[in-house]
């Protein structure tokens, strides 16, 4: 979602999970990828999740402890991982303090490593990672949640992450150039997006998979898709899904809707799975 297009997005069953358990001193450990914050050293990865957790314990002061975080999500691939292991962390930090893990109170600090990261971010992912569901977006409008059917989807990444900054530049030169074009693929973009978040929270899949393809078209005419990843939808739509670049493109994941029963997963990708959609969103629980 970029220049004011509407943004979809749906929760699925790749987990990230925070450890937390009681310390003197704050310490962050990530298994996805191996990295620490320990003192005066912080990998610069996690310094965002760092600002954050500090934030959490200036104003919860029991948080402080020593949090081990791991991720199922495909690193910087356009699956929303920054925001998922903000979310998990915040629930996480919240339970250890034992305060009130509101969902509401989550996704708000979740948005400090999101804004450190990203700028000025929709907020979409977090929102999908902290309330579950489906979430349909907007700058004007905001964020507006629904409830989805179970369904699955395919995912096929590539070996490198996605280039956020450099994909922005691509879009902000074809708008600079084409003006006219982009205002005209930009509102159609918004009004597939809102027909597909209709289709899916319907259950019409064979509605959504024509939107998805047809999304895909414009994201080709825009100049985000590349080689690669246009070999993992080709690959996708041979084996009966209808596919389309997920993120900001130039790199990172592809994602597939079935359009029939019982497929077979033949991506030529470094990274492919089956995921569920859509999950519960965060929970946290306390072991003794």
């Amino acid at each position: 979602m970029v220049f004011g297009a509407r943004a979809l997005a749906v929760s699925v069953d790749l987990w990230t999970k925070t450890v937390a358990e009681p310390e003197s001193s704050l310490v962050l450990r990530s298994e996805n990828p191996p990295s620490v914050c320990k003192g005066d050293e912080c990998s610069p990865n996690l310094r965002p999740l760092l600002a954050m957790l500090n934030e959490i314990i200036t104003d919860n002061p029991r948080a402080v402890g020593y949090y081990h975080l791991y991720s199922d999500v495909p690193e910087a691939r356009g699956m929303g991982s920054s925001a998922a292991a903000a979310v998990s962390l915040a629930a996480a930090a919240l339970e250890l303090a034992k305060e009130e893990v509101s969902r509401d109170k989550i996704y708000k600090y979740s948005m400090i490593s999101e804004k450190i990261i990203h700028g000025n971010p929709s907020g979409v992912d977090p929102a999908a990672s902290t309330y579950g569901g489906a979430i349909l977006y907007s700058k004007l409008e905001g964020i507006r949640r629904f409830s989805v059917n179970n369904g699955e989807l395919a995912v096929c990444c590539s070996q490198s992450p996605r280039n956020t900054a450099a994909m922005l530049e691509v879009v902000a030169r074809f708008k600079k150039h084409k003006p006219i074009l982009f205002d005209f693929l930009t509102q159609s973009s918004s009004n597939i997006t809102t027909e597909a978040a209709t289709a899916l929270e319907s259950g019409n899949i064979a509605l959504l998979a024509q939107l998805i393809k047809l999304s895909q078209e414009f994201l080709r005419i825009i100049g985000v898709s590349n080689e690669e990843l246009e070999h993992y939808i080709s690959s996708l739509e041979s084996g009966g899904y209808a596919a389309k670049l997920t993120g900001a493109g130039g790199g990172g994941c592809v994602i597939g809707v079935p359009e029939r029963l019982n497929l077979t997963l033949d991506c030529p990708a470094p990274i492919k799975m089956r995921i569920r959609y859509a999950s519960n969103g965060v929970e946290a629980h306390t072991y003794e």
